[in-house]
């Protein structure tokens, strides 16, 4: 598949890299390498995603410019990375060939190529991978780009699959040119004041279910409003509730302005959550997961999944 894929990019007149809606360091971290490589090699490719306003956090990457959220008028191959199903791309099937790289228990596979290992901690190893494979040269861009995929995927290196390769593949990103004191500030040292805020509401309105094994919150329209908030500074802030320590499942449901809900589920080592989100539709890691929900009032869409948590916990 890794030779399939490159022979395939190779060839191909106008690549589109993809990534997913409401994007995170890990599939921006990918397709930005990818796009350097690809840029290097003299190839025509150009840089997608449909969300309109990508989180301000991540303009120190190389490249995120030009990325659009408007796809180009003519293609014949698309690259989705960190992406477990094919609607999150937010684009229609066509006359062209797909590759998929991603590295989700859940993928669906939808790609014509499918390069999956669910064994890495982030899809900027699998493409890392990739590139090694191929022999493909890795400048300091595109080592910034896959170790910033790496360590915001793995909580910098403190959850998912770690073994010795992740770190030793981390070391050679860092050889190449990626400078990880300057990544870490550029991620973790400059939050906005709307999402501080945000922190604060939710430590005061969380609630505790199951002996307090299970944390709530519901951040709903209003609380963006008031916090001044978006989408993007909810991310991950439900990692605080989790790390409590009667806590073994967080959950945070955030209400959306298409009048339905996006649902972040975080749990400690032993316990997947993958198959709860798969019951709900959505998909993602053991310990890392989430979905989108429309048509269903809080009341109910809560009761259902403390239920589910429950019934997890219990097999």
């Amino acid at each position: 598949m890794y030779k399939t894929a490159w022979d395939t990019l190779m060839r191909a007149e106008h690549i589109v890299l993809v990534s997913h809606v409401n994007p995170d360091g890990d599939t921006l971290g990918c397709v930005l390498a990818l796009y350097d490589v690809l840029m290097r090699a003299n190839k025509k490719v150009s840089l997608y995603n449909a969300t309109t306003v990508l989180p301000k956090i991540y303009d120190f990457l190389p490249h995120i410019k030009k990325v659009k959220d408007r796809m180009p008028a003519r293609f014949d191959v698309v690259v989705s990375c960190d992406c477990g199903s094919f609607d999150r791309l937010r684009i229609e099937r066509g006359d062209y060939t797909l590759i998929n790289i991603d590295h989700h228990k859940t993928s669906q596979h939808f790609g014509d190529i499918n390069i999956v290992n669910i064994d890495q901690p982030s899809a900027g190893l699998v493409v890392y991978d990739f590139l090694i494979k191929n022999s493909a040269k890795i400048s300091k861009d595109c080592a910034t780009c896959l170790y910033t995929a790496v360590a915001e995927d793995t909580g910098f290196f403190t959850y998912g699959a770690l073994g010795a390769s992740t770190f030793e593949s981390a070391a050679k990103l860092v050889q190449r040119g990626a400078k990880p004191t300057e990544i870490a500030h550029a991620l973790k040292g400059r939050q906005s004041l709307a999402k501080i805020r945000l922190l604060a509401y939710i430590l005061n309105h969380f609630e505790l279910y199951h002996d307090a094994s299970i944390a709530f919150i519901l951040i709903d329209k209003e609380t963006l409003l008031q916090t001044g908030a978006r989408r993007y500074d909810a991310k991950n802030i439900i990692n605080i509730l989790r790390d409590l320590a009667t806590v073994n499942v967080a959950v945070m449901v955030l209400e959306e302005k298409s009048e339905g809900y996006k649902v972040s589920l975080r749990s400690k080592e032993d316990i997947d959550i993958s198959a709860i989100s798969r019951s709900f539709g959505g998909g993602g890691h053991k310990n890392s997961a989430g979905f989108e929900i429309k048509d269903q009032d809080i009341a109910t869409l809560k009761a259902r999944l403390l239920q589910r948590i429950i019934e997890n916990d219990k097999q």
